[in-house]
């Protein structure tokens, strides 16, 4: 089953176009990666199909034309470049301001480990809390569809993992997510399938092949921290090779966020999974075509 359908998609903007897509379509409980060069068109096609910009040709959301019936929206939840919340409110209330059926709330908010802050008004948030509030917020209001635009921005790694596994939970529940992202190592731990967007077309990539888990690259932010981190990935038996301040490391089925979260004392800047190239799938596609 489709939920969401696009034929003869085009948009515009004056005499700059930047949509033509013929044929687009996202089944249930799925999560699909759109990726792509700056300023190619992804927050354009994201904004069209959540139905906050005009376009030509026909987008259906549970078979309905949100043109001639903008009711399926109601059930679409998105994020798109800022966290737009009510700063007058708390996390809790903009959600409740924005969400008819709130009855996952509790559980999605565990998931993100954001009950803490549930409670406190939105103008008190960093950058981080914001971000993690509006992906509840989408995750939340979207039990048909979730369009989330750069979801990661802002994140640490300990809350990407999070986000990671709300989205999980989200596509289990049958909702099928949308996300753009250049964390192209992030995204494919979620993605099932994966779009280039080029030159106003869209093309189907891959389904990734999941060979994740077993070679990373952390990042630290000194030399020091990295021998440190390396000392003790040995000790845990796991191999390691220092390069400068950043660690390569195979591991042997261990959780690499569980494994970064232990570190405390050696915070990591970043991760990137070299185990697997979605990365290089992407270069080489963007390469082509």
């Amino acid at each position: 089953m489709n939920v969401i359908e696009i034929t003869n998609l085009k948009k515009s903007y004056g005499r700059n176009s930047v949509l033509d897509i013929p044929q687009m379509s996202f089944e249930k409980g799925i999560c699909v990666g759109i990726f792509g060069a700056n300023g190619c068109g992804k927050s354009t096609l994201i904004k069209c199909i959540s139905g906050l910009l005009p376009f030509d040709g026909e987008i259906l959301i549970d078979g309905i034309d949100i043109k001639k019936n903008p009711s399926p929206l109601s059930k679409v939840g998105v994020l798109i470049e800022d966290a737009a919340l009510f700063n007058y409110m708390t996390g809790r209330e903009n959600i409740k301001y924005f969400c008819k059926d709130i009855s996952n709330l509790e559980e999605y908010a565990d998931i993100l480990d954001v009950k803490d802050i549930l409670d406190i008004k939105a103008r008190k948030y960093s950058l981080g809390m914001k971000q993690k509030i509006a992906i509840l917020l989408a995750c939340v209001k979207g039990s048909n569809a979730i369009l989330l635009d750069e979801p990661f921005n802002g994140l640490d790694v300990i809350s990407v993992e999070k986000t990671i596994r709300l989205l999980q939970k989200c596509k289990q529940n049958g909702a099928t997510a949308l996300l753009t992202s250049h964390q192209l190592d992030v995204s494919e731990n979620v993605i099932d399938t994966y779009y280039l967007l080029k030159d106003k077309k869209i093309f189907n990539c891959a389904t990734p092949q999941k060979e994740l888990g077993s070679k990373y690259l952390l990042e630290l932010f000194d030399d020091e921290q990295a021998r440190k981190v390396c000392e003790i990935l040995k000790q845990k038996g796991i191999k390691c090779e220092i390069d400068g301040y950043k660690v390569k490391t195979e591991l042997n089925g261990e959780n690499i966020y569980e494994l970064v979260a232990e570190l405390k004392d050696c915070p990591v800047k970043k991760i990137e999974d070299i185990s697997y190239s979605v990365k290089e799938a992407y270069l080489n596609m963007e390469a082509k075509k």
